[in-house]
């Protein structure tokens, strides 16, 4: 290479990294309370499930059962109110680190 070129890549090398360095003082002078969230991702299903269950392009994650219904699935199942939990006892063995000293 002549001289020339050898000056003009070494001309735009030093603009390539002043343009870095004004970029990366513009980022440190953004707002910390902002944060950057990663950009949404939209899924599509493959056509052979589509083509085995064609519901999945319909409400995916809305509930099968209505309301009426759901109430009546949890309400239906007993309460544990006999259910008479003890505790075991505390182990007064433990370290004296966690007792204070008494005289």
């Amino acid at each position: 290479m002549d001289q020339e070129t050898l000056n003009h890549i070494k001309e735009l090398t030093e603009k390539v990294n002043q343009l870095l360095r004004e970029r990366g003082s513009q980022e440190e002078t953004e707002d910390p309370h902002v944060t950057t969230r990663i950009p949404v991702t939209d899924l599509t299903a493959y056509p052979e499930l589509i083509e085995a269950l064609p519901s999945i392009e319909e409400d995916f994650f809305r509930s099968p059962l209505t309301d009426e219904e759901r109430k009546n699935a949890l309400y239906s199942c007993p309460k544990n109110s006999s259910m008479n939990y003890i505790p075991p006892p505390l182990n007064d063995s433990a370290s004296s680190a966690f007792y204070p000293i008494r005289w």
